[in-house]
């Protein structure tokens, strides 16, 4: 989804319609249906109801209608809220007819004096709705929330969750996404397969580094040049380079954007390593944690799947995300005596330098070590290894996730843990991270399935992303196994 530098996730318009079985009072659905909005707005949840008539469902042509009116309005999903038992037929047509995602959600009784007089029987309906969504093929467009028959406070938070989830969606199945050049020789697992990426919505350019390149030779607007060098010294201080290098990141950065304008760009994965430094003179990753904290995420090594799930967990989460290597284990040492029950949980998060500077302690730009090690020569002062922002990065809640085609879909990982307040005592970009059920996860559902890189979202959105990938189409989706027998299909989080 193309949305303005500084956003991070798109607008999203959703629509809620009520319905009402015959033998049961209309003015039940339409007094719970007026309570639910109230709470909705108060949560600043905007939603779209249908006027007239069919804004209560009884009959097929109540739901065309309502459905209609919808798409007219330009919703980009709807809730259909069961204020009594409701007609299943007409609810199918509805979903039918609306055809876009879909939340489901039945009203509870809201008293034992109410239990005569005004029992709606919707937590039945809501079986029986289901069965005729299900019987039509239309319930994987359909989104259910974990407990399904709801009061009205429950009820507003669920249509503030599903609002996550629809904007997760509506930006991945809008996402336009830039690859320049192919993936390094060293990174084999960083591949991509079209139909597993189009499976879920996503369009690609597939670019040269020569496009990159020839763009850079026509930046020379130097009043562009010298604000985006100010911004960039506002992000790395007195650990920014001299004029001659930092002018080299500079047009880099002056170049993406406008192929991300040209091309209408929801993000990039680039080659690095090494051929980019060589044709480029510069390490490229403080450019794209710079880009990236701006609501353009940039991969490295053209990592098209970690680029997606990038994507994926910024829309989730509303903020600025990064790609980090599932990397190296934390020695015991290190740890204090607290953390040491749950060592075997704890990981080390880590890339060269691709990290947005206000999530990074004590943020400086400095040089990739191994790649100055091995293509630069000793003890000269590195030169077009330049280029990274390195610190640690600050402790916060945060959520794992990746995306890897399986054929011609995807299957998918969400892990949910912390950043610790814990010095990582290494270079680069680098967190250290207590996910908890790390080591069985990574033996039984990573190994073999996921290559190293992820996307790390800074916050706890492992639920929205979760109804999100079934909503696309993602049907195999593994999670740290924390609990005993949970149903299948069923949100751990």
């Amino acid at each position: 989804m193309f949305i303005p530098l500084g956003n991070f996730s798109p607008e999203v318009n959703i629509g809620l319609v009520s319905a009402s079985r015959s033998c049961f009072p209309r003015e039940l659905s339409v007094k719970r249906t007026a309570e639910l909005l109230k709470a909705c707005e108060a949560r600043g949840l905007k939603m779209f109801a249908p006027e007239g008539e069919c804004a209560i469902i009884e009959t097929k042509e109540h739901a065309a209608a309502a459905a209609g009116q919808m798409k007219s309005a330009g919703c980009d999903a709807a809730v259909l809220y069961l204020g009594n038992f409701s007609p299943e037929i007409e609810d199918a047509v509805f979903v039918r007819e609306f055809g876009g995602c879909v939340m489901m959600m039945a009203a509870a009784e809201e008293s034992v004096g109410t239990l005569c007089s005004d029992r709606g029987d919707a937590l039945c309906g809501l079986m029986s709705a289901a069965m005729a969504v299900e019987k039509r093929g239309l319930m994987p467009r359909v989104h259910m929330p974990g407990a399904p028959v709801v009061d009205i406070e429950s009820g507003a938070d669920a249509a503030g969750h599903f609002f996550k989830v629809v904007r997760t969606v509506k930006g991945i199945r809008g996402a336009t996404i830039g690859l320049y050049g192919p993936r390094p020789r060293d990174f084999e697992t960083c591949n991509y397969n079209m139909a597993s990426v189009a499976s879920i919505g996503v369009e690609v350019e597939e670019l040269a580094l020569f496009d990159l390149a020839n763009e850079i030779k026509l930046v020379d607007d130097e009043k562009q040049i010298a604000a985006t060098i100010a911004s960039m010294r506002e992000d790395a201080g007195a650990t920014l380079p001299p004029e001659d290098f930092t002018r080299r990141l500079a047009v880099y950065e002056i170049a993406l954007l406008r192929q991300r304008e040209a091309l209408r760009l929801s993000g990039a994965a680039t080659q690095c390593w090494i051929e980019q430094e060589l044709s480029l003179r510069h390490v490229p990753c403080f450019i794209n944690a710079r880009l990236t904290g701006r609501g353009f995420p940039v991969a490295c090594e053209n990592d098209t799947y970690s680029l997606i799930a990038e994507l994926l967990c910024q829309y989730a989460s509303d903020s600025s995300v990064t790609m980090l290597d599932i990397n190296h284990s934390i020695p015991a040492d290190m740890l204090p005596a607290g953390m040491k029950a749950v060592a075997e949980d704890i990981v080390g998060l880590f890339h060269c330098g691709n990290t947005a500077p206000c999530r990074l302690v004590k943020p400086e730009l400095k040089y990739q070590v191994m790649m100055n090690r091995l293509h630069e020569p000793p003890g000269e002062p590195p030169d077009f290894t330049r280029g990274t922002m390195e610190g640690m990065i600050t402790p916060s809640s945060i959520t794992v996730s990746q995306v890897y085609g399986s054929g011609d879909s995807m299957i998918a990982y969400i892990a949910q843990g912390e950043f610790l307040d814990l010095d990582p005592a290494t270079f680069g970009g680098v967190g250290v991270a207590h996910i908890p059920g790390f080591r069985r996860f990574y033996r039984h559902a990573l190994l073999g399935r996921f290559h190293h890189h992820a996307a790390v979202a800074f916050g706890h959105c492992g639920a929205v992303l979760f109804d999100a990938f079934k909503l696309l189409g993602i049907k195999t989706v593994y999670t740290p196994l924390l609990q005993a027998n949970l149903y299948p299909g069923e949100n751990p989080f």
